[in-house]
């Protein structure tokens, strides 16, 4: 019963919607359509493939129920078939007879008997959906100008095995795709052709986040949007969705979605600054005690540490030229062997590098000439504000200058990868700073893959160039 209820669900619309392509053929053979006219006609045959396609799933499935023990079935047995007038598209002026011909077989139809017929095949495939929607309309474009994707160009110097020996620019091409393209095709236009190609076309540029695929399927939405009055609304729409959506993908964006929710999570527990007090001031320590009103109404009193005036402070991962890690000893803690990198303040007027290149030749007496920042971090947010920077120091050189005057005794030692990996984790390098700047070495630097005069280069990832604020 349910079975013959939705054949002739699906026999009845579509039955109506060749009466509304039959009407339109009459009308357009009559007149030139407006671009209003023809969007509307394209909206109201794309919501009779909507509708047949849901009457079509649920008969589908409605079948598949009823096939038992693996029974097969004839696909190509008709499971709809009903009359056509046979004045049906008589107003479409077919170029020739095998031409009306395959243009109703597409529809469904067979022309020696005005039946249309559907298989279950046929049913499985959508072949219920094809519409030619051009010559319904007796060859009036829904779309008068070809509409191309532009991607961007492409450099084919790159390509050449031999020094290139022509003007740059016949190298270069740009890579347009057509809209209504499904499949995707490329056209390469060499970039001094491009104005005559683009002449006459409306071109849609892509965006870094957002490719031809994802233009297409904008586009299509938009020419369905009953707000577009004509195609030029269509297209706009559809430039101002790609823009909206290249930012959304963008990181930039994301950055902005994840700061909005550390903001509000913060705003929280923000609190207002009172007032602070000093509770203790030693040669190297002072100890304060600050207090805030919390968002709560209530009130809390932070004790905090200031070291050495409240310097920063920098931590050197540092690189022989024989690719040897430069680890300092120091005594830190009471019969503990404790290995560091080379670490010490910022002074006054100095930068985080200029810090580095002074501590590392006073503790070591090396020198590098390659260093940058590939990190920096609160050392103990709770009780100290001080910054330090993690820094790497590409092919140090020995010198002989090692400052002597110093109330600390430091040594050190030169060591392989294996070796500061040991160091690591046997807990022998185990300060919270020195640990953090180790997985800054192996997770955000990339270390190249030859080595130039014996020369180990660490390099900061690309992903993680960006500016170290704190």
């Amino acid at each position: 019963m349910e079975y013959e209820l939705l054949k002739k669900e699906f026999i009845d619309l579509k039955k109506e919607e060749f009466e509304y392509m039959d009407n339109i053929a009459r009308i357009s053979s009559n007149k030139t359509l407006s671009e209003y006219e023809k969007l509307k006609i394209y909206r109201k045959l794309n919501n009779y493939i909507v509708r047949l396609d849901i009457i079509a799933n649920n008969l589908d499935k409605v079948i598949s129920r009823n096939i038992v023990d693996n029974k097969m079935v004839e696909l190509n047995k008709q499971i709809i078939e009903f009359g056509i007038d046979k004045s049906f598209l008589s107003s479409v002026n077919f170029i020739d007879i095998q031409y009306k011909e395959d243009i109703f077989r597409s529809l469904g139809i067979n022309i020696n008997t005005y039946k249309y017929e559907l298989s279950l095949d046929d049913l499985r495939k959508k072949r219920y959906k094809v519409i030619n929607y051009y010559i319904i309309q007796n060859r009036q474009n829904l779309i008068e100008k070809p509409i191309y994707i532009f991607n961007g160009y492409y450099d084919s110097s790159e390509d050449c095995y031999e020094p290139c020996v022509i003007e740059p620019d016949d190298y270069i091409y740009g890579i347009y795709v057509d809209i209504l393209d499904k499949y995707n095709h490329q056209k390469e236009i060499l970039k001094k052709k491009i104005n005559d190609f683009e002449n006459n076309k409306i071109i849609i540029n892509s965006k870094r986040y957002v490719d031809s695929k994802d233009i297409r399927s904008i586009f299509i939405e938009e020419l369905l949007n009953i707000h577009n009055k004509s195609l030029s609304d269509c297209i706009e729409t559809t430039r101002k969705r790609i823009e909206k959506l290249s930012y959304v993908r963008s990181p930039e964006y994301k950055e902005k979605v994840l700061l909005d929710k550390i903001n509000k999570l913060y705003e929280k527990v923000k609190g207002e600054f009172i007032q602070k007090e000093v509770l203790y001031t030693g040669r190297f320590l002072e100890i304060l005690r600050e207090t805030y009103k919390l968002p709560n109404k209530k009130t809390v009193e932070k004790e905090k540490i200031i070291k050495n005036g409240g310097k920063n402070s920098v931590i050197i991962i540092a690189f022989t030229q024989k690719k040897e890690y430069i680890i300092t000893f120091q005594n830190r803690i009471k019969d503990k062997k404790i290995a560091e990198f080379p670490s010490g303040y910022i002074e006054n007027n100095e930068t985080p590098i200029e810090a580095v290149q002074r501590e590392l030749q006073e503790e070591t007496g090396y020198i590098s000439d390659d260093l940058f920042i590939i990190d920096a971090s609160f050392t103990s947010p709770g009780i100290d504000n001080s910054v330090t920077y993690i820094v790497i120091a590409n092919n140090c050189i020995k010198t002989d200058k090692i400052k002597t005057d110093s109330t600390e005794l430091v040594n050190y030692g030169l060591f392989s990868e294996v070796e500061l990996n040991y160091l690591i984790s046997n807990n022998i390098m185990n300060g919270a700073i020195n640990k953090l700047a180790y997985y800054n070495l192996i997770n955000n630097t990339n270390c190249d893959s030859t080595y130039v005069n014996n020369k180990k280069i660490y390099r900061l990832q690309q992903k993680n160039r960006k500016k170290l604020e704190l």
